[in-house]
């Protein structure tokens, strides 16, 4: 799909669309099936993200205006489309207007209801367990260590929600119409039915989302605009916490989500980083007497093995030295 068509998509849902542009959309949308259901799976994304992200009588005070300025524009402006006449589009932007006006009602009615009884499971695996979680909806959710869902009592009811800390690999049950969307901070990250991975502890400085099967929108915070973007199979996003910075890469999502299995895969990571992920997996404290090894970089693969023999390969690879006792480590 070319890029264009997203960025109008985008440009519609945030209320910033301009009444040339709100006609090539349309045009576009009236071009087949598929188109449609991308832009159906785009509106589905920014509705679930808008429900967590905005107020909702917000919401509806913005798309009245662009129905108002929709009403007022003149068709001699797209006297250049010739494929289409001006009151077709008009009326699909309407009906699209509409769409939208009964889903954000629906929101209000929704947050109207949990601001009177709202119920939270949560679920919490510690420090060197793996936790295999099955949602009401037969959705697996593997939960590594020291790491927190959250999901609502009325989950299987409506949208499918679910809120992280911590990092989970989800394997999704299909549902048509009815979004899976994990809230990890300031990201969300949607689907209808695939597999894949997030990253989200509270201590590391971004939110990474790897993609095993299927395919996954991502919204993203910038200041007040928000973004989102697509990842298909071995693709991987990684979204800074402080929403300034992305980066888009390929990687191996076997590897990415080896830690269901007990293997611990680094690239050219931080020896930092990698004392964070031996905490967790192993529960034990670790801290550096030498400061400078934090910024050591490591490429390397373990497989299941004891804290000590682990310890002694990363002390061969870093060059440095550990004692331990109990369940503390330093490194000097």
């Amino acid at each position: 799909m070319d890029k264009h068509y997203y960025k109008l998509i985008e440009d519609f849902t945030q209320k910033n669309i301009s009444s040339e542009d709100l006609a090539d959309l349309m045009l576009w949308v009236d071009q087949s099936r598929e188109n449609q259901q991308t832009f159906r799976e785009v509106v589905k994304i920014y509705e679930a993200a808008d429900s967590f992200f905005d107020a909702p009588l917000k919401q509806q005070q913005s798309w009245a205006k662009i129905q108002q300025r929709t009403n007022n524009q003149e068709p001699e402006e797209f006297s250049s489309v010739k494929t289409r006449s001006f009151n077709r589009w008009m009326l699909i932007a309407a009906a699209i207007i509409v769409i939208f006006s009964v889903s954000i009602t629906y929101f209000q009615l929704q947050n109207q209801k949990t601001k009177t009884a709202t119920v939270f499971h949560e679920i919490y695996n510690p420090k060197g367990q793996k936790r295999l979680v099955t949602m009401p909806d037969g959705s697996n959710i593997y939960l590594n260590g020291d790491s927190r869902i959250k999901y609502l009592e009325s989950y299987d009811k409506g949208k499918r929600i679910v809120y992280l800390e911590g990092e989970a690999f989800f394997d999704v049950q299909h549902r048509p119409g009815q979004p899976f969307v994990v809230y990890s901070g300031k990201v969300a990250t949607s689907v209808l039915g695939t597999s894949f991975n997030v990253n989200a502890y509270k201590d590391a400085d971004k939110v990474k989302i790897t993609v095993k099967t299927g395919k996954v929108g991502v919204v993203f915070s910038q200041g007040k605009t928000k973004h989102v973007t697509y990842l298909l199979p071995n693709e991987q996003l990684s979204v800074l916490n402080n929403g300034v910075s992305i980066r888009k890469a390929n990687v191996d999502a076997d590897e990415i989500d080896s830690w269901r299995i007990y293997k611990i895969v680094f690239y050219d990571q931080l020896l930092s980083e990698i004392m964070r992920v031996i905490e967790r997996e192993y529960d034990v404290d670790i801290t550096f007497k030498n400061q400078a090894l934090k910024h050591i970089k490591l490429t390397t693969k373990f497989d299941k093995c004891s804290v000590i023999q682990l310890m002694d390969m990363i002390a061969q690879l870093s060059n440095s030295k550990y004692s331990i006792y109990g369940k503390k480590i330093t490194i000097y």
